[in-house]
């Protein structure tokens, strides 16, 4: 594996940075207005997907969080990126492939809007790449290189797209080779604008990267779209519904659906029990996992599905214990993805991690939770970490540390806390120096 910086998120939220590239959404914009073929696209789609790519666009700086019907991380770790990659160069160069391979795939099999999510990733990381201070390695004065730019400004009305090839590898060639110029293109204009104090004279510079992001957006969004939604020979139909059980305040979202040892995975559309499909898929012999906040997880039995033909599955999952247990994998058993971590668990960057954190989950401010956790381990601390959005000029809201009272051996504790005012989500830490399967019975979460 090549060396990667992982962005360990801890205990912390992740949320749009008010600082962020561009804007994404007007780079975006610019593309999408420029894209050749348009009403065939919609038609494939839906406009209301599409435009909704202005909002997934900023899919990779939303990690970590709750988006209502999905969580940032179902469109971002993905089984070549199990971990978060830093969005800089050299780093962002590990995203261009499988984001791009996972795109199309994405485009080929599954609904529209999932579909449009995964491609709102892959653009993000494209976007980002043309940023002066992600393009330049180790730039100095992120925070202006980033920000000083007319988003009104960003158009680009007389760029012709175009396709980056007729095959997916030929794409993928001309995508990175597109990609190495966008750096290069942008690190001129970073050491262009590095020595201007004033920003009316740094605009113009930083507008001209912007524009470049804008082009080689539409480039990838004509080619994936082209080459994503041509039709597909000998293929098979995968369906079926999961039945989850309640997701208290939060049960708009859909199920994870997994098929095992591949890189096909879809979400539900629908609510609590909602429906799936793979359409175009390979033929072949497939087992299903599925999973669901507040639901334990279920892998069916192997299935079969044929070219031309559509097979089922159906797939009922059990509450968790407590049931309305907002932590995702709350055992830690869960390890879809590869490496040593369990799912949605953040572990410290070395063979003995001493701490581990969940994904935050989202809380009402104001509401009172139960929070508890049963472990294997007499010596394990445990944590409650509920946290606000970030403050004014960057600065983030106090977190409200909750410690669980493990004493005298006791292997199980549970708590009530009220949620300060201005408090939006919560993380469980774990703090232990064995591997979290080992260490974790379950923690819990669970609104009163």
């Amino acid at each position: 594996m090549k060396t990667r910086l992982i962005l360990l998120l801890s205990f912390t939220l992740a949320f749009a940075d008010a600082l962020a590239w561009g804007p994404h959404p007007t780079i975006t914009r610019a593309a999408l207005d420029r894209v050749p073929e348009m009403e065939r696209w919609q038609q494939a789609l839906g406009a209301s997907n599409l435009n909704a790519l202005t909002n997934y666009c900023l899919m990779p700086d939303l990690r970590g969080t709750d988006r209502g019907e999905f969580y940032a991380d179902d469109y971002l770790l993905i089984r070549p990126c199990p971990q978060h990659i830093s969005h800089v160069m050299p780093f962002v160069q590990e995203t261009f492939v499988p984001y791009f391979r996972r795109a199309l795939q994405a485009l080929r099999t599954e609904t529209p809007a999932n579909a449009c999510r995964f491609v709102g990733s892959l653009i993000h990381f494209v976007e980002d790449t043309g940023a002066p201070p992600h393009a330049k390695e180790k730039c100095p004065r992120h925070k202006d290189l980033e920000n000083w730019v007319r988003a009104d400004q960003i158009a680009i009305p007389d760029y012709q797209p175009q396709l980056l090839g007729k095959t997916d590898a030929e794409a993928e060639a001309a995508l990175l080779r597109r990609l190495e110029g966008l750096v290069a293109f942008s690190t001129q204009r970073a050491e262009r604008a590095l020595p201007v104090k004033d920003r009316a004279e740094m605009e113009p510079i930083l507008l001209e990267s912007a524009l470049e992001s804008s082009r080689v957006a539409a480039d990838v969004l004509y080619t994936v779209f082209t080459l994503g939604l041509a039709p597909q020979t000998d293929t098979a139909r995968l369906t079926g519904t999961i039945r989850a059980a309640e997701f208290p305040r939060n049960d708009k979202h859909g199920a994870r659906v997994v098929l095992l040892n591949t890189d096909y995975t879809t979400l539900t559309t629908g609510e609590r029990h909602g429906a799936f499909e793979f359409h175009q898929l390979p033929a072949g012999t497939y087992r299903v996992l599925a999973y669901r906040t507040a639901s334990q997880f279920r892998i069916s039995p192997p299935v079969t599905v044929k070219a031309g033909e559509t097979a089922r599955v159906d797939l009922k999952l059990p509450a968790t214990e407590p049931a309305g247990n907002m932590i995702e994998n709350p055992d830690a058993k869960l390890a879809y993805l590869p490496g040593d971590w369990p799912d949605r668990w953040k572990g410290s960057p070395t063979n003995a991690p001493t701490a581990w954190t969940s994904t935050t989950a989202r809380v009402t401010p104001g509401a009172t939770y139960r929070c508890g956790a049963e472990v294997k381990d007499d010596a394990t601390e445990i944590k409650f970490i509920f946290q606000g959005p970030p403050g004014e000029a960057g600065k983030n809201i106090p977190p409200q540390i909750c410690s669980l009272p493990l004493k005298d051996g006791a292997r199980r504790a549970e708590m009530t806390v009220t949620a300060n005012a201005k408090i939006i989500g919560v993380a469980v830490q774990v703090k232990t120096k064995r591997p979290a399967g080992e260490t974790i019975e379950k923690v819990w979460v669970v609104a009163r």
